[in-house]
């Protein structure tokens, strides 16, 4: 286990509830709330780019869904 500062686990705290109010979801939650507590920064790392890689993908998908489905006749 890693100890951080006081002043990186109020920032951790910060982000965490920044993504609480932004509607993050459980997954994303617990690696950012691990952060300097359980997981290693490595492993924290991979879970975030892994976490926007696959949320990249979705949201590409969906706006691209959205275009078919309302790009005008012609």
């Amino acid at each position: 286990m890693q100890t951080k500062s006081l002043s990186n686990r109020k920032i951790i705290g910060e982000l965490y509830r920044t993504l609480v109010l932004l509607g993050a979801d459980d997954g994303l939650l617990g690696t950012v709330g691990s952060w300097g507590d359980s997981l290693p920064d490595k492993d924290v790392l991979a879970g975030l780019r892994g976490w926007n890689q696959t949320t990249l993908k979705e949201t590409t998908a969906r706006i691209k869904h959205c275009e078919m489905i309302f790009r005008p006749p012609g």
